[in-house]
């Protein structure tokens, strides 16, 4: 009997899937810029995300922890535009849609397909985005570039008349 136990610990063990973890961060960053205005520039390295087991992928962070190189978009961005006393928080939850394509164990860079829903500003809109997850000695780096339309989360005002509708997003989260 105690054979068995061992047999199948040893092969639970060996099994790649059952090797694979949960890995979180506190220091995802979130860098957007516009389309068309360069000055419109802002970063957030505060943002929270989770990679799990199961190539489930989530991020959650604080509009007010978007940082601007100057002081007064801040201020629009968070009164404004984002509403951020009404809106504090931006959220996506989704899957790695081809997750069984990464081997943890093996360094590399695998392409990954990520599909969920995004709230900024109190709406959810369904994303669907190609990235990249790097392990380089068993750490995994997920990174992705995709574009949004601010009209799409209700995201007005002046900005977006004169200047900006599209913001290109930056993210990349490092799981140590």
């Amino acid at each position: 009997m105690k054979a068995i136990f061992v047999l199948l610990f040893a092969i639970i063990i060996s099994n790649p899937s059952w090797a694979q973890k949960n890995y979180s961060t506190t220091n995802a960053e979130v860098h957007f810029i516009a389309v068309d205005d360069n000055d419109i520039d802002a970063v957030n390295k505060n943002a929270v995300s989770r990679l799990q087991a199961n190539g489930d992928l989530s991020f959650i962070m604080l509009i007010k922890d978007f940082k601007f190189e100057m002081e007064g978009m801040q201020k629009h961005f968070n009164e404004e535009y984002l509403e951020s006393d009404q809106f504090p928080r931006a959220f996506f939850n989704g899957k790695i849609t081809n997750f069984s394509s990464v081997n943890f164990a093996k360094d590399g860079k695998y392409p990954i397909t990520v599909t969920g829903t995004m709230q900024v500003h109190g709406v959810n809109k369904a994303m669907q985005t190609s990235g990249m997850l790097e392990i380089k000695n068993g750490i995994p780096t997920a990174t992705a570039k995709f574009s949004v339309t601010l009209k799409d989360f209700k995201i007005g005002g002046i900005l977006i008349k004169m200047v900006a509708d599209k913001m290109n997003i930056d993210i990349k989260a490092t799981y140590p």
